[in-house]
């Protein structure tokens, strides 16, 4: 009877639970999820929302795109399930920001595909393009509460292309990827030719739709380009044929010889600990082609220059593990897009007693580390200074100290003789 009764209160007791605190259910998705588009072109973005069976009365949502590759053309077109807009769509091309909150009286609304508002995008580069949401993004449940019971958001990726060529066909041995940045400078661009061939025309520049000019630039089919800066290279060429020049073609070049911006390394609780395990923290942006790992690397300074620690993959924070009491350089090295790298360091000594000053790498001072390939030739150095400085003492007061010497012998052995006779007269 007892766990009858256990049974039934626990059921009731969860049946509460789940109205006060409902499950979080909804989904907000950009559809579509991925395409492809051409320079120039414009295309639509939905935002989605699946309630799950739940039924929801308001919608925030924030929206970030790269705005050096896509701009907003139309920011609000077509049907939505929004009845009130308490902040109606804004968005920001220099930013590449979008945000609105919209709402829906009660009972609000349960739907699998209602469309929230939908956005119209002009491709303006090429490359891939990712649009996803941020932080301040929120379903909120009909419940009198204003429950969140978002779960899930799915950002959408689009690959950029140039128009098709109109012209001669091109591509790159030194940058053979159109989407992918580099760091090599001088890229080599070749291109095909037809038989009629009169020469070619080209130029290179920061805009993805410029045309050489019907002037014979070259009559061969390579091109190469020295010490270009960082940044975004459109590379143009057209060829000229039976006496008339032909269409266009394009390629996009991605230089980046920069590596990400300085950062610290955070060691928590501190430098210098008594902690096994101790947490490093970093973070670092690049500006030309984007941040993308670290890498970590523990090196031993009792073992010298030719130790053999190697980087490894890592995200901040991270736990250190398995290191003995010691000194160590730890090196974060933060790699960008187009392989370059940064690397910061510091020196990580670890105790097995807080009041640890000896250790075999040398003599820790709290405020200063002394190790003993400095530490010892200074000690030997004081000690033959002492030494020398004893000697020079010795050379110049030598006769003084010879007479106090001898002088001193002297009153010893008159000491003795009186100390003798006074004995004899005693007796």
């Amino acid at each position: 009877m007892v766990k009858r009764t256990l049974y039934n209160f626990s059921f009731v007791a969860g049946l509460l639970l789940a109205f006060a605190f409902p499950a979080h259910a909804a989904v907000l998705r950009l559809s579509p999820a991925s395409a492809t588009f051409i320079l120039g072109s414009t295309f639509d973005v939905s935002v989605i929302l699946n309630t799950e069976g739940a039924a929801a009365n308001t919608v925030e949502a924030e929206l970030h795109f790269p705005p050096e590759k896509l701009q907003i053309a139309n920011p609000s077109l077509g049907k939505s399930i929004v009845q009130i807009w308490a902040s109606p769509p804004t968005f920001s091309n220099q930013e590449g920001k979008i945000y609105f909150i919209g709402g829906i009286p009660t009972p609000g609304v349960n739907t699998s595909e209602g469309i929230v508002q939908s956005f119209t995008f002009r491709v303006v580069a090429p490359g891939e393009a990712k649009i996803s949401f941020g932080p301040n993004t929120s379903v909120l449940a009909n419940d009198g509460l204003g429950t969140n019971i978002l779960k899930q958001t799915s950002p959408a990726l689009f690959k950029l292309l140039l128009p098709p060529a109109q012209g001669p066909e091109v591509f790159s041995p030194t940058h053979p990827e159109q989407g992918k940045w580099y760091n090599d400078p001088n890229p080599t661009l070749k291109w095909t030719a037809v038989p009629s061939s009169q020469g070619f025309s080209y130029r290179i520049d920061h805009s993805p739709s410029s045309a050489p000019d019907a002037i014979v630039r070259t009559a061969d089919s390579e091109v190469t380009f020295n010490d270009l800066e960082s940044g975004s290279w459109y590379f143009h060429v057209r060829e000229k044929a039976g006496g008339s020049w032909g269409g266009t073609s394009h390629y996009a070049v991605n230089i980046d010889t920069q590596p990400p911006a300085a950062f610290g390394v955070d060691v928590s609780p501190s430098l210098r600990t008594t902690e096994a395990r101790p947490i490093l923290r970093f973070f670092t942006t690049d500006a030309r082609s984007g941040f993308d790992h670290f890498e970590v690397k523990m090196v031993p300074l009792s073992t010298g220059p030719g130790d053999s620690s190697f980087f490894f993959e890592a995200s901040s924070p991270y736990q250190l593990s398995g290191l003995k009491p010691g000194r160590y350089e730890v090196v974060v090295r933060a790699y960008d897009k187009a392989g370059n790298f940064r690397d910061e360091s510091v020196t990580l000594t670890l105790l097995s007693s807080r009041f640890q000053i000896v250790s075999p790498e040398g003599v820790d001072l709290f405020v200063i580390f002394v190790p003993w390939t400095v530490l010892l030739p200074i000690v030997l150095a004081l000690a033959l200074l002492f030494v020398i400085v004893l000697v020079a003492m010795w050379v110049r007061h030598r006769h003084h100290l010879t007479h106090a010497f001898w002088e001193d012998i002297k009153n010893i052995g008159m000491n003795k003789n009186r100390s003798q006779n006074d004995g004899t007269h005693h007796e």
